[in-house]
């Protein structure tokens, strides 16, 4: 058989070489993690279950810095999701703050970090009357702190807000947010500050969003990345940002409807923003995962959805009510190489052919990747991950008419792209 011309070129080599680095950002409402209630029960919301979704979802995600909401008070809850989903199956070591619930809460917000890249300088915690707002100050492991003793500190806050539209609920939501932004006006100055949690408000003229937005204190407002302020709520124009419901009919324990609610955010400092404190907002990085913009008013995985690959679809479906948020950062300061593994001459992944929508690759390592095809306008045409092999593997990729594309090719050290060109 005579395969269709290819040609590529690396265009990129390790970030580990540069001065700079990118970490990913995710926030997840996991929806009574271990947790049983009279609607939530180990029949409609099994752990062992929910444990294999959100190792899926977080192996695809690959995140650096993880605020989860609603995982069952306990602190065994926390030590599993790290012993037995973040620490297993992936190169990345987590760590995680020490165990937080001065409010007494059913559930709780927990922080999760890459310690191959951050370190855990301080916690604390904001008491609402219903949940504690998480704080976690980390700094990035930067060879400038080796040898200047400076770094970069990245200030995360996850917040859980009180849920419901009644009028006493966004009241409550209001008290909430104000009492995150006197803690920072208090502080004077907050840099690399991010917040992110489930807000559960409808709308940015909500009086919650108002205080993080608008705060008096121009110097400690939060911005939207994204930039997408309005009434979210069903509303259509805003469906590429909504977060739940992911199911159009309820278990019992989950929400049902679909998606028309923008609940799941992550907010950033003007610092970041506009990068003042050598980290700032990779553009164009925020996502929700699982969102295509298709979802109006229906569920993740119906109709089709083609924006992750189908495991985590399946996952997303089943593992809460709720899609998780990302976005991605880039920290300028130079990584410690010697942290992780730097096996770039070693390292090979190569396309061979692309027929009949099935892409084929040539590799030397045993790992799950993730690609990226992307169009000569810049569109991402698709996304998702695979599982190289010692030999080839291939992919299953939609319809593409033929001409040149991007493949960017990220592993849990690298990201490579090549240059493609489709000719059947």
């Amino acid at each position: 058989m005579i395969r269709p011309v290819l040609f590529w070129f690396s265009l990129l080599i390790s970030a580990c070489i540069s001065a700079q680095d990118t970490i990913t950002v995710m926030t997840y409402n996991l929806l009574n993690f271990n947790n049983n209630t009279s609607y939530c029960t180990q029949n409609n919301n099994p752990i062992n279950n929910k444990k294999i979704y959100l190792k899926t979802i977080s192996q695809y995600v690959m995140p650096d810095i993880i605020g989860f909401n609603e995982v069952g008070a306990n602190n065994a809850n926390i030590q599993l999701i790290l012993d037995s989903i973040l620490n297993v199956g992936t190169s990345k070591i987590y760590g995680r703050i020490p165990y937080i619930n001065s409010s007494n809460s059913d559930i709780v917000s927990t922080v999760f970090y890459n310690t191959n890249k951050f370190a855990l300088h301080s916690t604390n915690f904001l008491q609402t009357g219903l949940r504690d707002v998480i704080i976690a100050n980390l700094y990035y492991k930067s060879l400038e702190l080796q040898n200047q003793q400076d770094t970069v500190f990245v200030r995360v806050i996850v917040a859980h807000l009180k849920a419901g539209s009644t009028s006493s609920d966004q009241q409550q939501r209001a008290q909430e947010t104000q009492i995150i932004m006197n803690y920072l006006n208090n502080l004077g100055s907050i840099k690399n500050t991010i917040l992110m949690g489930d807000l559960n408000v409808n709308a940015s003229t909500e009086q919650a969003f108002q205080n993080l937005i608008n705060h008096s204190n121009i110097a400690i407002r939060f911005y939207d990345p994204v930039n997408k302020l309005g009434n979210w709520h069903d509303n259509a124009s805003f469906a590429l940002y909504h977060t739940q419901a992911a199911q159009l009919n309820s278990n019992g324990c989950t929400s049902g409807g679909g998606l028309d609610d923008r609940f799941d955010f992550i907010l950033a400092s003007f610092g970041i923003m506009n990068k003042l404190y050598k980290v700032e907002y990779l553009n164009n990085s925020y996502k929700v995962i699982g969102q295509d913009g298709n979802r109006l008013n229906m569920g993740v995985d119906n109709p089709e959805n083609y924006s992750v690959p189908n495991d985590v679809l399946i996952a997303l479906a089943n593992m809460s009510d709720h899609l998780p948020v990302t976005l991605k950062l880039v920290v300028h300061q130079t990584p410690q190489i010697s942290v992780e593994k730097n096996p770039f001459t070693e390292w090979t992944v190569t396309p061979v052919s692309w027929q009949k929508n099935v892409l084929t690759f040539k590799s030397n390592i045993n790992e799950k990747i993730q690609l990226k095809i992307i169009n000569t306008t810049g569109n991402t045409v698709f996304e998702g991950v695979a599982y190289a092999t010692e030999t080839e593997f291939s992919i299953q990729t939609p319809d593409a008419i033929n001409g040149i594309y991007i493949i960017e090719i990220t592993n849990s050290n690298f990201r490579k792209y090549y240059k493609i060109l489709k000719t059947e």
